[in-house]
């Protein structure tokens, strides 16, 4: 297989602001901040077309044509619906033999998101990597010392997983209300919303995302660091990249996230929480899951 997934860093932040992305942004009030110099752009993250194998590679094997098929049939159903549902289809890898599996990672290429799901006990995570085909997502799930256990291809919006590895059953919102600290300016009316909130979604999901812009508030460091102790850093992480990159991270209260915008030179342009399952930034659309089924079946027709 072309390497391991995701092709990103997204192990877990230590429990440090920095860590976390706090830094100097919009609407932080800093007193004496560091002369610092413009960094020059990056590179742009654009669309780059699989190199395809070739046909005599591919009738080598011909499961891998048959769940070609499947992933065919996959992307069809879904785009015959006008909201994508929760459940995605799920395609096993394992049955292949791991040449015709890397014939598969090679011919699907790598698409802008990748996400690591990480288990309660840490010793075993699942890593994702959406393909170029966008609602067509690899995943593997690996053991602490990083080898495979097992993988598959699941077809939707977002992965099961990462809406499951976000949900607690019985979770206390108003434990977390209190004890506010005085030294902190704006996180104790932005924590109070947040939790009102996640707590109305937990009653009853909701379809649109609330969303608070810390980038719009005088958020001094002392804030930033109290949202992120008494929020707590959750299981999932996802980076989304393009002209910059959205890092998505999930808190340990279900249904909050934490949603920042870097542009190209890594500056933090955008800092947000959002209540929701799932972050829409993070989802593959309807109109993307018609797109890769048309393109899915020019790549088929082009191996044959």
């Amino acid at each position: 297989m072309k390497g391991d997934i995701p092709l990103f860093d997204l192990s877990n932040p230590q429990p440090d602001p920095t860590a976390l992305g706090v830094r100097v942004g919009p609407g932080s009030q800093v007193e004496e901040q560091a002369l610092t110099y413009l960094t020059m752009p990056k590179e742009m993250d654009t669309f780059d077309i699989p190199m395809l194998p070739e046909h005599h590679e591919i009738s080598r094997f011909p499961l891998l044509d048959k769940l070609l098929d499947e992933l065919q049939n996959a992307l069809d159903l879904r785009a015959q619906v006008e909201v994508l549902a929760a459940e995605t289809g799920f395609i096993a890898l394992d049955v292949l033999e791991p040449e015709a599996c890397g014939l598969l990672y090679q011919t699907l290429g790598d698409g802008e998101v990748a996400i690591v799901i990480n288990a309660d006990d840490n010793n075993e995570k699942i890593r994702v990597q959406e393909t170029s085909l966008a609602g067509v997502w690899w995943l593997q799930k690996v053991a602490a010392d990083d080898s495979v256990i097992s993988q598959w291809i699941e077809v939707g919006a977002i992965p099961t997983d990462v809406e499951l590895r976000t949900r607690k059953s019985d979770f206390n919102f108003d434990q977390l209300n209190e004890n506010l600290p005085a030294d902190i300016l704006n996180a104790g009316p932005v924590i109070y919303e947040l939790l009102d909130k996640a707590k109305e979604h937990y009653r009853s999901p909701r379809s649109q995302a609330h969303v608070i812009n810390l980038s719009l508030l005088p958020f001094p460091p002392e804030d930033h660091v109290f949202l992120y102790e008494r929020l707590g850093h959750g299981k999932v992480s996802v980076l989304s990249r393009g002209y910059g990159n959205c890092r998505i991270t999930s808190t340990e209260v279900p249904g909050i996230w934490r949603v920042q915008y870097f542009n190209s030179t890594d500056q933090l342009i955008l800092d947000t929480f959002e209540v929701i399952a799932v972050p829409q930034v993070a989802c593959a659309a309807i109109e993307d899951i018609e797109d890769s089924a048309q393109r899915l079946r020019e790549i088929h027709e082009a191996l044959k």
